[in-house]
């Protein structure tokens, strides 16, 4: 069937699909077996900037650096010449004068020094601009000093320091200007200080003056010349009585702020490739090295655990070549990071276009072949309904055994409850039935994911409520469990349910509630597509407009950014209008274009009218969202039922997502193998392995375990059939609800049990 208008095929979903909203498929094509994930291998994702390359891992070197160090050479080299010392007998070896035809005492010199020092026309050049003459003198000596400039090497004396060195005042910001931009061909870090009235440096009232760091200074030199700290060093000023490591970690913070070259963007930008671990492990194993916290890393969103990812991180004044050694540690052989860049701007969750996908489907019926081609073909002519996956409704907490506000179901033939428990803590949370909530979020999970000993732990709390012996068996790893365990384990705070709740980590505490939106959205798409049909533009429906102010897409984004940067939430949601009977009839809209909100308090709801089964009335779209929630979970979208505002709707502008989805760029090749273990396609950990003779993901050198069977014995032998899909999706759609419309619901993965 492939009419773009075609009605959508009443498929009957599993009744786990069914929990979470999943009720229809786009086409009535036959389904396949197959099962996918059987190597983490089998699927690849790589993430895609917003200029829309597709992020690879192809060096593991700081090349960044490395060009750098030569430019910091090269400019060294510009501004410094050699002056030559006579070094005498050792009574006097701490004598030094400098090499002219006037020495008399040639007869004592045993060695000659040369020293590098900055060339004389450089002070000729600062002549021009100083506003004082002895600044030139003074700073003669302080460029000279070793250790003051990159590339030199201090005179280490126990007890001293390379004090900053301080110009006479000006008040003309131009003048400043130029005194700033002549250091930066020495790499200093320069900034404005003002004077006490008493410094003998102030001039008629005078004291803005410029002060010049030299680039081994220490964090207690950076002081300002009144006795206060700058704004960089405030915590300095505490008392002495703090701990003395906590001191030290501050001071090498400080050094590494005092440090950066001035004309280096302070972001550095990299590519994670990581085999079989989550996005957070990796990072959590990347900050235990480099014994920083976790959260210095930013990211535009996380990838899959059971997967080959590729994506892009930053971290704030880290320089590559110190990130690019942990590559040699072998506790990071699924890990691998590279691509180093300098950029203005961190990353945020959002900020990229979306996913490359290549995905291995195992265990097809050779007999099918035709059936899997004709299936590729209609998704990708008529794609698929745009649902959320099941990863937004069983990712962040425990799943619960059947309650009297819990439907549960087990899968056929794994043992294992739905992914169905995510959105009602979301629903509870809204309602304000945070005891509830609580329980849900502490009760075990009865699948295979989870291990006897956590259920065991989890028991035990059920059955005892005592959260401090609670603590001493749940794992780390369980943040959310333990951060509620810890504030019901305070004295006092027994029962503070919504102190319990905020200590859970932010961004976990709001996919509780954004799975519920993504419930309701995914049930009112499923009556949507059910009264009027896949790929279909009506009379009533929503779809994204262009931005009407002029602005480019480039000048939207810099917005974004400078708002980002200001630590500002945008709310400010897609443009949208509604159709009209003048619209469909001049086609004016594509299906793509056709969007539904995700309901929150800044959303605008579509004008469709439905005709309930019964006739007896007509239900407009925000009476089906406001139905369902009612209906369901008895939330009530419109007011809120305690004063808690994180967990309040008001606290969720909501947004618009596309109803329809079509993957980019979909091909489908058959790949015939004789062994589950092997890969069937190579990663970029085995691509960058070849490259540089490293360990690949699985502890190899440079090794090859690909399907080598000789070309004679290959029908023989290679008795498997796999399916190798490559596509394209954007950000927030699932690869997953591609499989499902694809394979009808029939692809399995493959459990590791």
């Amino acid at each position: 069937m492939n009419d773009e208008t075609t009605e959508a095929v009443k498929k009957i979903p599993s009744e786990n699909e069914r929990l979470i909203g999943l009720e229809l498929f786009a086409n009535d094509f036959d389904g396949f077996n197959c099962i996918f994930k059987r190597n983490v291998s089998d699927f690849i994702v790589n993430e895609i900037a917003e200029c829309g390359t597709v992020c690879k891992l192809t060096t593991l070197e700081p090349i960044i650096d490395q060009e750098l160090e030569k430019k910091e050479k090269e400019l060294f080299n510009s501004t410094t010449t050699t002056r030559t010392f006579k070094q005498k007998t050792k009574e006097d070896d701490n004598e030094r004068d400098v090499d002219d035809d006037n020495n008399k005492n040639e007869n004592s010199v045993v060695g000659i020094i040369e020293e590098e020092i900055v060339k004389e026309e450089i002070f000729d050049d600062f002549a021009k601009i100083a506003s004082n003459e002895d600044d030139v003198a003074r700073l003669r000596k302080f460029l000279n000093t070793p250790g003051v400039r990159k590339g030199t090497n201090p005179l280490v004396r126990f007890g001293t320091q390379i004090e900053p060195l301080v110009l006479a005042p000006s008040r003309d910001k131009e003048h400043r200007k130029q005194l700033h931009a002549f250091f930066r061909q020495f790499q200093l870090d320069t900034d404005s200080v003002t004077l006490n009235n008493e410094h003998p440096n102030t001039m008629n009232g005078q004291n803005l003056c410029l002060r010049v760091h030299p680039s081994t200074t220490s964090s207690s030199s950076q002081k300002s010349l009144n006795g206060k700290n700058n704004n960089n060093n405030k915590r300095d000023s505490r008392d002495d009585g703090h701990d003395r490591k906590d001191k030290n970690k501050r001071q090498k913070a400080d050094a590494r702020q005092n440090t950066w070259p001035p004309d280096l963007p302070k972001t550095l930008q990299f590519t994670l490739c990581k085999s079989g671990r989550d996005t957070t492990d990796a990072l959590n194993a990347l900050g235990s090295l480099l014994r920083c916290d976790s959260k210095r890393f930013q990211i535009a969103g996380s990838k899959d655990k059971k997967a080959v990812t590729t994506q892009r991180v930053t971290i704030y004044k880290y320089r590559a070549t110190r990130l690019a050694f942990l590559n040699n540690n072998k506790a990071l052989k699924d890990i691998k990071i590279g691509n180093f860049e300098y950029v203005e701007r961190p990353l945020y969750f959002g900020k990229s276009l979306g996913n490359a996908f290549t995905i291995c489907l195992r265990d097809l019926d050779r007999e099918k072949k035709d059936i899997v081609l004709a299936a590729v073909d209609a998704l990708r002519e008529n794609g698929t309904i745009n649902y959320f996956g099941a990863q937004r409704f069983g990712n962040v907490s425990s799943f619960a055994s059947k309650t009297e506000n819990c439907k549960e179901s087990k899968e056929e033939g794994n043992g294992t409850t739905s992914t169905g428990t995510t959105h009602r803590i979301g629903a509870l949370l809204l309602n304000g039935e945070f005891k509830r909530a609580i329980d849900l979020i502490l009760q075990p999970k009865f699948t295979k994911n989870e291990s006897l000993k956590i259920k065991q732990a989890k028991e035990r709390y059920l059955k005892d409520q005592d959260a401090k012996e609670a603590l001493k068996t749940f794992p780390r790893f369980m943040h959310i469990e333990r951060a509620i365990l810890e504030v019901k384990a305070t004295k006092g705070r027994e029962n503070d349910l919504s102190g319990q709740l905020s200590a859970i980590p932010s961004k976990m505490k709001r996919m509780y509630i954004n799975a519920f939106q993504s419930y309701l959205w995914n049930k009112v798409a499923s009556e949507r597509v059910r009264r009027f049909g896949v790929n279909t533009v009506v009379v009533g429906d929503l779809v994204v407009i262009k931005d009407d102010t002029g602005k480019t897409a480039k000048e939207i984004r810099k917005i974004s950014d400078e708002a980002y940067d200001k630590g500002l939430k945008s709310e400010v949601l897609q443009k949208v209008k509604v159709v009209t009977a003048e619209d469909v009839a001049k086609n004016a809209f594509d299906p793509s274009d056709v969007v539904l909100p995700v309901p929150g308090h800044a959303i605008e709801y579509p004008a469709w009218k439905i005709i309930t089964d019964n006739d007896e009335h007509v239900m407009d779209a925000k009476a089906l969202f406001l139905g369902l929630a009612k209906n369901e979970d008895g939330v009530d979208l419109e007011q809120t039922k305690h004063s808690v505002k994180e967990f309040s709707i008001s606290s969720f502008p909501g947004d618009y997502r596309r109803l329809f989805l079509k993957p980019k760029d979909l091909r489908c090749e058959f790949i015939h193998y004789h062994d589950q273990k092997i890969d069937l396609v190579e990663t970029e950990m085995d691509r960058i392995a070849k490259t540089t003779g490293r360990d690949d993901r699985n502890g190899n050198n440079n090794s090859n375990n690909k399907d080598d069977v000789p070309e004679e014995v290959k029908e023989v032998q290679k008795k498997f059939l796999a399916a190798k899909l490559t596509f394209s999706l954007g950000a927030g759609e699932y690869a997953t609800m591609i499989l499902r419309e694809l394979t009808k619901g029939n692809a399995k993965e493959h459990s590791f049990d």
